[in-house]
């Protein structure tokens, strides 16, 4: 999506790298809160993604209609608005968070809109003057603390380990705590420049 801000000037769009971010950020949360009900409830693969697809939905609509933004749009300092600026109505964030499902290759147009944009009529403007609240670098943290937290597991569970087992378990502790250090500084050093 080529975002130039000449179709809709009465608006300020989100640039490309803003929305991508959003992408990213909410994709990661979402489908960790999907996995993990996913498989506490789990009764059988259609049920599970089922479940999946609907906590992701309830994450999405939720925050879109308490406050207009995501968490990855607390990051961006971007919000979901419709076509005069003001906070969507419910029927267009079901549309919208129904059609995000099937929206994936929409970064890919030319358009200033994404498909789920363009199905409820909403948009995604820049708004400097929201509270931006960091997200990125906890949840990069926290990435790496469940990944190391399950390889260990999995280590420190299986009866024998073999030479290979113990060198990925080293290189996963170095790496992790390699991941931790910079991560803490970059935490300081951004709220530090606040």
């Amino acid at each position: 999506m080529k975002i130039t801000n000449k179709k809709y000037k009465n608006l300020n769009l989100a640039n490309e790298d803003d929305r991508g971010e959003n992408l990213i950020m909410d994709f990661i949360i979402s489908s960790f809160m999907g996995v993990l009900i996913a498989f506490y409830t789990y009764k059988n693969l259609p049920l599970a993604f089922l479940i999946y697809i609907l906590v992701r939905f309830i994450y999405y609509f939720s925050f879109e209609y308490i406050s207009g933004r995501t968490l990855g749009k607390y990051q961006t300092q971007t919000q979901v608005v419709n076509h005069v600026g003001e906070k969507p109505t419910v029927i267009q964030l079901i549309k919208r968070n129904i059609s995000r499902f099937i929206s994936i290759l929409s970064g890919l147009s030319d358009d200033e809109k994404a498909l789920h944009d363009n199905v409820s009529n909403t948009f995604v403007i820049k708004n400097e003057a929201l509270k931006k609240i960091e997200f990125k670098l906890p949840l990069i943290l926290l990435f790496n603390l469940i990944f190391f937290g399950f390889w260990s597991y999995y280590f420190w569970t299986k009866p024998k380990l073999e030479t290979l087992d113990k060198l990925l378990l080293i290189i996963y502790s170095f790496g992790f705590i390699y991941s931790l250090i910079i991560g803490l500084k970059m935490m300081r050093k951004s709220s530090n420049n606040r």
